[in-house]
């Protein structure tokens, strides 16, 4: 079975906490004419140092899904990374036409093959 998780920075400590991702959407009480108006907050439930769960509420642009691990270590989406093999820097984006995750390098994007050769720039 495939392992689906995320990570996201804390709202109140910057730091990073891992887990399941909830998206909570609540409908808003002004509303245009043609359309309903909605506000979204995300939180990770994880599991606490004293191993019990907790939920906490994480910034949005932070959020990024596991996708799995190269030889360097574990590899989430909106990671800065170090691509050994095409020499450059690059980062993991999801692709909404394809329906998957590619590695966007500057000027160009490319399918992604292999999570080796991946360097973590940005943890």
């Amino acid at each position: 079975m495939r392992e689906i998780e995320f990570r996201a920075k804390k709202k109140k400590t910057d730091t990073w906490v891992y887990g399941s991702l909830i998206v909570l959407k609540t409908k808003l009480k002004v509303q245009t004419l043609n359309s309903e108006v909605f506000t979204y907050k995300y939180s990770i439930k994880y599991l606490n140092k004293n191993g019990k769960y907790s939920i906490c509420e994480v910034e949005e642009n932070t959020i990024g899904q596991y996708l799995g691990t190269g030889e360097y270590g574990r590899i989430y989406e909106n990671m800065k990374l170090y691509d050994e093999y095409a020499e450059e820097n690059c980062m993991i984006e999801y692709d909404e036409e394809d329906c998957g995750f590619r590695l966007c390098y500057e000027g160009y994007t490319e399918r992604i093959e292999s999570l080796d050769g991946l360097h973590i720039i940005d943890n």
